[in-house]
This record gives C-alpha cells, sequence and structure tokens, in this order.
C-alpha cells in the first residue's frame, strides 16, 4: 500500500511540490559529472525525492541507487524527459506493477542516447551558434539591452522547457516514443542550423562593412555577400558535416568572398 502523501493523483500527474523538487535538482545534473559514469549521481540525485515519498525500506533503497549508480549521459536540457518517464516507472514498480526485467535500464539507456543526439543537434550545433551571432549583431549595433534581453529569453525558455519535459514524461511514460516519431525535432534541426548559418554571414558582412574605410557602395556589397553566403552555403553543403566545422567554414568563406569584391586602389 502507497504511503499518505505519496505525491501522485489518479491523474498520472506529479504533486506540484514533488516537481519542484525534482526540478531543481535537475538544473545540478551536470554537477557531478565524471569521466567514468558521466551524469549518474546527477540522475540518481534527480531521483530521490520520488524514492523519499516511499515507505522506507533500506533493501529497497539500496537496490533503487544501485540501479542508478551505473553509466548514464544525455543532453542536459532534454534529460528532464526521461528523469519524468523513470519516475512513472518507479512509480508503478512501487504500486505493485510488475514490469519486464530490465525494462528500467532498457529506457535509460536508450532515451537517454536518443535525446543526447537531438539535444546535442539542436542546442549545441543549432541554437547556441545562432544565439551566439544574434548576440554578435547586437553588439555591432551597440544594442547592450537586447543582449541583457536575448540571454534573459534563453534562460527562461530553458527553465520553462526542463519543467514542461518533466511533466510530459511522466505523462507519458513508456508512450515517450510517440513524442520522437515525431518529424518536427529533425525540421527544427535542420532550419536552425540554416538560420545559424545566415546570421554567420550577417555577422562576417556587418563587421567588415563598420571597419571598412572605403565608400558606402562597398559596404553594401560587403553586407550582401554575407547574407549571399549565409542564405546559400547549407543549400551547398548535403553532408552531415559538425556545426562548429561549418560555422567556421562560413566565415572564412564570408572574409575570402568580402575582399575579393573589395574595390581596387582603396
Amino acid at each position: 500500500m502507497m504511503p499518505k502523501g505519496c505525491g501522485f493523483d489518479p491523474r498520472k500527474k506529479m504533486s506540484w511540490l514533488l516537481r519542484l523538487r525534482v526540478f531543481l535538482r535537475t538544473l545540478a545534473l551536470q554537477a557531478s559529472w565524471n569521466s567514468q559514469r558521466m551524469q549518474n549521481l546527477g540522475l540518481l540525485s534527480s531521483l530521490l525525492p520520488f524514492r523519499r515519498t516511499q515507505l522506507r525500506d533500506i533493501t529497497q533503497d539500496r537496490l533503487f541507487c544501485r540501479r542508478y549508480y551505473v553509466f548514464f549521459n544525455t543532453n542536459p536540457y532534454f534529460a528532464n524527459f526521461l528523469i519524468g518517464g523513470l519516475i512513472r516507472l518507479e512509480y508503478e514498480r512501487s504500486r505493485g506493477t510488475e514490469l519486464p526485467p530490465g525494462l528500467i535500464a532498457t529506457y535509460r539507456d536508450s532515451l537517454g542516447r536518443t535525446f543526447a543526439s537531438l539535444g546535442d543537434q539542436l542546442f549545441w550545433l543549432g541554437l547556441r551558434p545562432a544565439l551566439i551571432m544574434v548576440i554578435c549583431l547586437m553588439g555591432l549595433h551597440g544594442l547592450q539591452l537586447g543582449i541583457l534581453f536575448t540571454v534573459a529569453f534563453f534562460a527562461m525558455g530553458q527553465l520553462w522547457l526542463r519543467w514542461w519535459a518533466l511533466g510530459r514524461g511522466f505523462e507519458m511514460g513508456l508512450d515517450i516514443t510517440q513524442l520522437l516519431r515525431s518529424p518536427h525535432w529533425h525540421r527544427a534541426i535542420l532550419w536552425m542550423g540554416r538560420f545559424a548559418m545566415l546570421l554567420t554571414g550577417l555577422v562576417a558582412g556587418f563587421f567588415l562593412a563598420r571597419v571598412s574605410t572605403v565608400h558606402l557602395a562597398a559596404g553594401k556589397s560587403t553586407l550582401w555577400a554575407g547574407v549571399a553566403l549565409g542564405l546559400g552555403l547549407p543549400l551547398l553543403v548535403r553532408k552531415r558535416l559538425p556545426g562548429e566545422g561549418l560555422m567556421v567554414l562560413a566565415l572564412g568563406l564570408s572574409l575570402l568572398l568580402s575582399f575579393a569584391i573589395w574595390p581596387s586602389g582603396h
């Protein structure tokens, strides 16, 4: 029998208090990162508030810790989908539901790799370079408040994503695979990379236009060359090259193209 105040309601949702406790711990998921088992201690720490809602049993407590004191690594922005799902499976186990042997370990490992791949492509190789270029553009125009707003917007957005993902992961449980089947993930990755490339071309063009001492027409030509590069390069590149490599390539080509169209005699 479940103890009173276990933190769940019949509609398969975590109580606000338990969700908050888990959420705050997930913010430190990588605080104990280690090269042997990566984020395993952060994952275990994030799951402990749930374990504390159960009847105290030293044997079950040890088994619970052993289940998660293993190698684990995923993208920190998407980790809460997985953590919410693990809490759901542990909840079902505590209610007496018989889970297939190894289900929790398979769920943890397979989804950890999947969310790591999606998150790294979307955030590390797409959104982060795009945000850096946006900040550079604002810096070139002296928009200090815009820079602060952009950073604050991203900070609040990722906090909301973590909070929503935690609840969504718990509600879906094993059905989280339906969320992963959506084609929107790969579309978002594709367009985010193109957007970052366009912004890189804009930054290069604006920078050279600002530092140039030539007449206005040359500055405009430099700007449009950067825009054309940012739009055209993603369409020419068909191979799955690393995002950072594409960004460096775009910047280098933008510089070469800008100097190539530089008026002679200046």
